[in-house]
């Protein structure tokens, strides 16, 4: 609503209910009969506006304080919260139908992020603004460093899956126009930017102007050279307003397109093509999707969390795909049974996804504990979720007690969010008029992928969290009678005759691995050089210094291990390598022991096999299979990866060296509502959008972080800390606020234990694991078109991407494990509650 109406608000309010009524104007009459006859014009126009019919869906997932959920109104699914959904039904009562005024209303309320950043905002100028306190108080608030926020701990947030795209190329061009927002009120300006159905234009800041607000435009800088018989000005709405410094701001608009002027169309979009060379097309969505897309194609493809993609297939809730990358494979093979069929469809069940999202937390979520039985050749699971042992302690101190004496135990996170199959389809930020290429890569997903994808409901995370001595200290706080262990059998999971098929699909990235694998089987002999002891088996796939083979038996070496490999078939075709007991190391081994991966071993120079296999691979690279695993459905992994990115609960962050310098100033989001996030946010420095202060606080970068970044090659697997923090949410520093230690500074489990109880007492305890990878190059392959795009009109900002990019050397995957920290050490479920609640009113 546009400033200058504000007044009359109760007025608009009260006149909705009759907007379409036979007898309004009798009652627009009676109720502003007190109005000036020019306001009354403007409270008019304003009624019809809002009473326009409104087709546009409301999503307000990540954007309000509150709790989202799905919302049905005559076939359109919104995304609201409870508060919406009663403004929703009350403006609905008043418009008779949904219209403008509901769509805004609803986005206007009270606990929406950017209303109330605007409030706070106006609050803090105005508190500025005040000079009545002495100046001698603030120098002593200067002083004391409990009242400042550290700025060298500030960065920016990267919104996942948040992609500006465009219709149509914006160029940059200024022109004089007049601007008009009623009769008598025009105002001259400039435009910054100006497309067909769009323009960016800069006013004084004193003018006021409102989100929605219709304003007519005159092109007076285009009508000097050009006749364009605009006599009424072209209608466009106020969609944006952005500050352009101390004296002006920016407002972005949209054509309503209420008026016949294909001639006007047509003319601009021909002098926009043929003058964008010479004006600069407008990048900002191209610049910001390349960030973005950038940050994520670091993260995703080495995220331990597995998700899951749950599907409603004739009624029934089941997982049909998942998306898997190098570091979270083990997931789906612990779910796997003797016959390689994964009993998903067990273990996340209905009952149980339904008793998560019911939970009443402002976070779904959960833990599952597990393990596994193996009788006469056959693998027996047993599963329980936080939910089902609180419903009996008894139980639960079984259940842990006599799972974690197993080899077998493990225990998964899982975390749940409301997934919509359209977030599959991303196109690029590029609009299709800027080339066929362009436009065929902006085509929507196959029929094929579409059908895959119909009915799905939700993403489950599952992410394992496993510790040296884990296991021990759930015996040590779960004791049990051995009486109840027969009662375990209501938490194991029948055989099945049948298992749905799941599709598993891999990210899609560069591959970054240093170098290509073949695949070719010939076979091969290892060695114990401690002992006499063979094992035979076949190479899967070869690479210039590693192997993959599958032995004929399980083995008993582990990571880092030395053996001696002969590789026979290999010999009988050359004479110019020795390929008898060379030493490899061993690098990974499967659960089962029959999948082993193995690197030349190089104390004494250049290895005899890494010489044959560069030769041999050299002479046949034409007849050599790459080892690439290629999908079966086109498309499938991009819409999964496009899904999961927007689905993610965790706090990604970035390790970047800058002048030779370990820095962390980036950090990723999803949609979904982050407490970490949330708490960071409150203590930002000026002029950034985020603190890392309790992660990066006592030089965490140089003593916890570098150490571990250093001995990391790209290949290996995730290395964690866990990050203890006690939060006192009413303290303004951030330095009373955090209280936060890793892991190595609790000398024992009894120091820990002291510190969450000393938290719980008057405070919250959250619990982190930060497990961190090394990266390899970035994956320009995924930003290829959209770099090249900005390049064509702007290359010093397509390098300064790049360069920013390239900087990134680690990534960090900050998951919250407070309920499983609490439960292994043995706090008390009524505990586990208390802190709960505690957790929720940080947003409420």
């Amino acid at each position: 609503m546009a400033a200058d109406l504000q007044e009359f608000n109760g007025i608009i309010e009260e006149l909705k209910a009759v907007i379409n009524q036979p007898d309004f104007d009798e009652q627009f009459k009676s109720a502003t009969i007190d109005v000036p006859k020019s306001k009354q014009f403007l409270i008019k126009m304003e009624l019809k506006r809002l009473a326009q019919p409104c087709a546009r869906l409301i999503d307000l997932r990540g954007s309000v304080d509150g709790e989202t959920s799905s919302f049905e109104h005559k076939g359109q699914v919104h995304y609201l919260d409870e508060l919406a959904k009663k403004i929703f039904e009350q403006q609905i009562e008043k418009f008779g139908r949904y219209t403008v005024g509901v769509y805004e209303a609803v986005l206007h309320a009270d606990n929406n992020f950017k209303i109330m950043d605007k409030i706070q905002q106006e609050k803090r100028l105005t508190e500025k603004d005040k000079t009545l306190a002495p100046k001698t108080v603030e120098k002593v608030k200067e002083k004391n460093p409990a009242n400042r926020v550290i700025s060298e701990h500030g960065g920016e947030i990267v919104h996942f899956a948040q992609y500006g795209i465009r219709n149509e190329e914006r160029m940059n061009f200024s022109i004089n126009v007049e601007l008009q927002f009623g009769i008598g009120n025009v105002l001259k300006a400039n435009t910054s930017d100006l497309s067909i159905s769009g323009a960016k234009v800069k006013i004084p800041s004193a003018k006021d102007v409102a989100l929605g607000q219709k304003i007519s435009l005159f092109l007076t800088g285009l009508e000097d050279e050009v006749s364009l018989n605009l006599t009424d000005g072209i209608q466009y709405e106020i969609v944006g307003i952005e500050n352009a410094g101390p004296n002006y701001n920016y407002i972005r608009m949209k054509r309503s397109f209420a008026e016949e002027v294909g001639s006007f169309d047509e003319f601009l979009s021909d002098f926009i093509n043929s003058n964008k060379r010479r004006y600069k097309v407008n990048l900002e969505n191209t610049l910001d999707a390349i960030i973005i897309k950038g940050f994520e194609q670091y993260y995703l493809p080495r995220a331990t969390s597995l998700p899951i993609f749950m599907r409603e297939v004739q009624g029934r809730l089941l997982p049909t795909m998942a998306l898997a990358t190098e570091n979270n494979r083990e997931t789906l093979g612990y779910f796997s049974d003797e016959n390689k069929s994964l009993i998903l469809q067990q273990v996340l069940n209905e009952a149980r996804i339904d008793a998560i999202l019911s939970s009443g937390n402002l976070i779904q979520e959960s833990l599952l504990f597990c393990f596994t039985h193996a009788k006469q050749g056959k693998l027996y699971f047993y599963t329980a979720t936080s939910e089902e042992l609180n419903a009996s302690p008894e139980l639960k101190d079984a259940f842990i007690g006599f799972g974690s004496k197993k080899a077998s135990w493990k225990v998964f996170k899982l975390q749940v969010s409301i997934a919509n199959e359209a977030d599959g389809y991303l196109p690029l930020s590029i609009p299709d008029s800027a080339g066929e290429e362009i436009k065929l890569l902006n085509q929507p997903p196959s029929e094929k992928i579409q059908s895959m994808l119909s009915g799905l409901k939700y993403v489950v995370t599952m992410t394992p969290l496993t510790g040296d001595n884990f296991a021990e200290q759930y015996q040590q706080t779960h004791e049990f009678s051995q009486d109840l262990v027969r009662k375990l059998t209501q938490f194991g999971h029948p055989k099945l005759k049948r298992y749905i098929s799941i599709v598993v699909e891999s990210i899609e990235y560069v591959n970054l691995r240093s170098e290509e694998r073949y695949l070719y089987k010939s076979g091969i002999r290892i060695e114990d050089p401690n002992s006499d002891t063979s094992i035979y088996g076949e190479t899967r796939d070869f690479s210039e210094h590693g192997l993959q083979i599958v032995l004929d038996e399980a083995d008993a070496h582990k990571k880092g291990d030395i053996v001696l490999l002969s590789m026979p078939d290999f010999q009988r075709v050359t004479k110019a390598f020795k390929l008898e007991k060379l030493p490899y190391e061993v690098m990974t081994i499967s659960r089962n022991k029959l999948i082993i991966n193995l690197r030349t071993f190089e104390p004494n120079g250049e290895h005899t096999a890494s010489k044959f296999f560069k030769k041999l691979i050299n002479q046949n690279k034409a007849k050599l299979t790459p080892a690439k695993m290629e999908s079966k459905f086109h498309g499938l992994s991009k819409c999964l990866r496009n899904i999961a990115a927007k689905s993610i609960h965790n706090f990604p962050m970035y390790f970047a060296k800058e002048n030779s310098k370990l820095r962390v100033n980036t950090a990723g989001k999803g949609t979904e509502t982050n407490l970490l996030h949330q708490m960071l946010l409150k203590y930002k420095p000026d002029a950034h959008e985020t603190t890392f202060y309790p992660l990066l606080k006592d030089h965490a970068l140089i003593s916890v972080f570098s150490p571990i970044l250093t001995k990391l090659k790209r290949a290996d697997k995730p290395e964690y800390v866990d990050l203890y923090l006690r939060f006192r949410p009413n303290e303004k520093s951030e330095i009373r606020a955090f209280m936060a230690q890793y892991d190595d500074q609790f000398m024992t489990t009894e120091k820990l234990t002291s510190f969450i109880d000393s938290a719980i007492k008057t405070d919250i305890f959250f619990a982190y694991r930060v497990f961190i990878s090394r990266t390899g190059r970035p994956d320009m392959n995924y930003i290829a078109k959209e770099l090249a795009y900005v390049g064509d009109y702007a290359l010093h900002r397509a390098k300064e991407i790049e360069e920013r990019l390239w900087n990134v050397i680690g990534v960090g995957d900050v998951i919250d494990i407070s309920e499983e920290v609490m439960t292994r050490l043995g706090f008390e479920n009524s505990q586990l509650k208390q802190q709960m609640l505690k957790k929720n009113r940080l947003v409420d």
